[in-house]
């Protein structure tokens, strides 16, 4: 098992079909610097006052949340804080969890991301 810090940070782009949730590891950039958060890894989040704000084994929620595409019935995922999302920690509300990782985005001028502390399950990320 490995262990990054760093940042949580939504990431998105062409082909995710929705946010997916991540840790930029410290001293790293770009690609380099991402950390996948998936089931079974153990994270630990914190505010800048210290205050922890989650600790625990990551249990995905592929149903919490989940919305019907627009002209697609049928189809759909889950969504929060108006993305598309795949998954919520188990136990938590949508918006409250993707909150943690859009948090530099939220709070106006004080806003920063939440640090955070990240074991992988497995096999360490390259």
């Amino acid at each position: 098992m490995k262990t990054y810090r760093g940042v949580l940070s939504p990431w998105f782009e062409t082909g995710t079909e929705g946010i997916v949730w991540t840790l930029y590891e410290d001293g790293k950039k770009g690609y380099d610097a991402m950390r996948i958060i998936e089931n079974g890894d153990r994270l630990k989040v914190w505010r800048e006052s210290g205050e922890i704000v989650f600790d625990g084994e990551i249990v995905e929620d592929h149903k919490a949340g989940w919305e019907e595409y627009p002209g697609r019935p049928g189809f759909g995922q889950p969504s929060a804080l108006g993305y598309w999302i795949h998954w919520t920690q188990r136990g938590w509300e949508p918006d409250n969890w993707a909150a943690l990782f859009f948090n530099e985005y939220m709070d106006g001028d004080n806003a920063k991301p939440l640090r955070a502390e990240l074991t992988k399950k497995g096999k360490p990320q390259a």
